[in-house]
């Protein structure tokens, strides 16, 4: 069981990089310059110890405790993950603006991703 929630862990970190490309090439394709897609790329990136505080102090907690109540749900994770994004984007980065959205959605992606790596591997196992 800890092997697999420290992958699932792992598969959540990935967040930063999906929020950065889709953006980034969303932004890139807008505007035409390419260098655009490499900045948006390495700006999530340099935030991705938001999404590893979320995980560590939101997300697993709330795991933890639905999964004693067996109440586990993608909205419970997606929203302590969001919190957390918030919580740790507004001490950290940004107070207000599109960084701190942005931080919190990513937070949540991560939430989402831990989750589903969790179902996937305990459907196959």
């Amino acid at each position: 069981m800890k092997g697999q929630v420290a992958k699932a862990v792992g598969y959540s970190l990935l967040s930063p990089l999906i929020v950065g490309i889709v953006l980034g090439g969303y932004y890139a394709l807008l505007s035409g310059q390419s260098k655009i897609l490499f900045q948006i790329l390495m700006t999530a990136v340099a935030n991705a110890h938001i999404v590893g505080l979320s995980m560590a102090c939101f997300v697993l907690p709330a795991y933890m405790a639905l999964l004693r109540y067996n109440k586990v749900s993608y909205s419970a994770v997606l929203t302590a993950g969001m919190l957390g994004g918030a919580l740790f984007s507004f001490l950290f980065v940004a107070s207000s603006g599109m960084v701190f959205i942005i931080n919190a959605v990513m937070a949540a992606l991560g939430g989402g991703l831990f989750l589903f790596s969790l179902r996937r591997n305990a459907r196959s196992a």
